[in-house]
């Protein structure tokens, strides 16, 4: 897929429920990055959003429904090793 700004991005699958962010260009380096509720400081092992400039902008369940990746949505992110790191679990029908 790509962003607004034509910088190609997708999730390689690195475990049966882990995904891993990629995107082409340096809009990586304008990405901002935000807690969850209740949070009193950034954890970036346990974010609850994250939006490289251009997007696209990706968030876990907390107060709202998580970004869904091959159906599934997204429960946990983390950074860690310099790339976006989304734990997904099948999306439970209310």
């Amino acid at each position: 897929m790509k962003n607004r700004y034509g910088d190609e991005w997708h999730w390689e699958k690195i475990a049966t429920n882990q995904y891993k962010f990629h995107m082409s260009g340096d809009n990586m380096k304008y990405c901002r990055c935000g807690g969850k509720l209740g949070q009193s400081k950034i954890d970036m092992q346990d974010l609850g959003m994250f939006d490289p400039s251009g997007g696209p902008y990706i968030s876990c369940r907390d107060e709202y429904p998580g970004t869904m990746i091959e159906g599934k949505e997204i429960i946990h992110i983390g950074h860690h090793d310099e790339h976006f790191v989304a734990t997904v679990e099948e999306k439970e029908d209310a």
